[in-house]
């Protein structure tokens, strides 16, 4: 490969992993078209890209951009994987993939400048979004709220109930009254 073109993909690269600081490195080695064409269109839509690397060059880039952990996964035929709203995003898409495509196989990967085993990657799949777990905190917030709501109601019911009940029940026991 010539210098020229050898620079061009570095420049590529640098210039679509510039600023990512989470990726995966995924082997795509067998994959048919029909497979990896729906994965990376799937992908796509999820802001999330993948894009197979010249291992050399790759390492010589992540070195260079801070991601040099993730260098260590890049043996044999190897993609990175990057994008989506978090990390835990892309593993559980990631390892979405790798269940449904067979000869997808998650390397390892890379956040927050720790370096992430296969394992750990499918660990993290587990976990539940950000978007989830502000949810669960916001729930717990409003939740006691709720219930003083309900506390302070509560008695306001049932006096209501009570003075229904009364009303509707008087008239009945009014008229044998009158009329003894």
């Amino acid at each position: 490969m010539s210098k020229m073109v050898k620079k061009l993909l570095a420049d590529d690269l640098r210039k679509s992993l510039g600023g990512v600081r989470d990726v995966l490195v995924v082997s795509v080695n067998g994959i048919d078209g029909i497979e990896n064409n729906s994965m990376r269109v799937a992908l796509r839509e999820k802001n999330i890209r993948v894009q197979v690397v010249k291992n050399s060059l790759a390492k010589r880039l992540l070195n260079e951009i801070g991601l040099e952990p993730a260098a260590q996964f890049l043996e044999g035929p190897s993609a990175v994987a990057w994008g989506g709203p978090s990390i835990v995003e892309l593993a559980k898409e990631m390892t979405q993939w790798a269940a449904k495509v067979k000869k997808l196989a998650i390397k390892g990967g890379l956040t927050g400048g720790v370096a992430l085993t296969k394992d750990q990657v499918t660990a993290l799949s587990k976990l539940p979004s950000r978007e989830e777990l502000l949810s669960r905190v916001i729930g717990l917030a409003l939740s006691p709220g709720r219930r003083v709501a309900g506390l302070v109601i509560a008695p306001a019911g049932r006096l209501v109930s009570q003075i229904k009940t009364k009303a509707e029940g008087a008239p009945a026991d009014a008229a044998p009254a009158a009329e003894s």
